[in-house]
């Protein structure tokens, strides 16, 4: 193909554009007074307003309920504890609870273990005396 058989297209020209028109706002008529547009402002509040608290009516219920069997399952972890603490002095596994379902507890009970008597008598041959040696070496020997 020449140069000079190519067919050349070109843009249109861009028209200028036209100001907007001048819409009214939806639901509310020109010429309306301030007391209708406030009770008609009011009447979509309440609208929105009901339909939220419709929406979290079911959420209410069932988080109430959530927090009722939470409060509930708190209270079973002390004694969940010390009946699994004792059924592994009985001799159960933690293997063994597990498979039979039973979880390690969150909150085991402290181990009290008897603290000796102040009035042991002390081991035969035993020196009892609470002198301290002096650390020189010439009055060690």
């Amino acid at each position: 193909m020449t140069p000079a058989a190519r067919t050349y297209t070109t843009r249109p020209v861009a028209r200028p554009r036209r100001p907007p028109r001048p819409r009214s706002a939806a639901g509310i008529m020109p010429g309306m007074k301030a007391d209708e547009i406030l009770k008609k402002a009011e009447e979509l509040q309440a609208a929105q307003l009901a339909a939220k608290q419709a929406a979290v009516s079911p959420l209410a219920a069932i988080l109430a309920r959530r927090i009722q069997l939470q409060t509930e399952l708190a209270e079973t972890e002390v004694p969940y504890g010390k009946a699994y603490v004792e059924a592994e002095s009985a001799g159960w596994s933690a293997a063994e609870l597990a498979a039979l379902g039973a979880t390690e507890p969150t909150h085991r009970p402290r181990v009290r273990r008897a603290r000796p008597s102040k009035q042991q008598t002390p081991a035969t041959g035993a020196d009892t005396s609470t002198e301290i040696p002096s650390q020189n070496p010439a009055v060690n020997a």
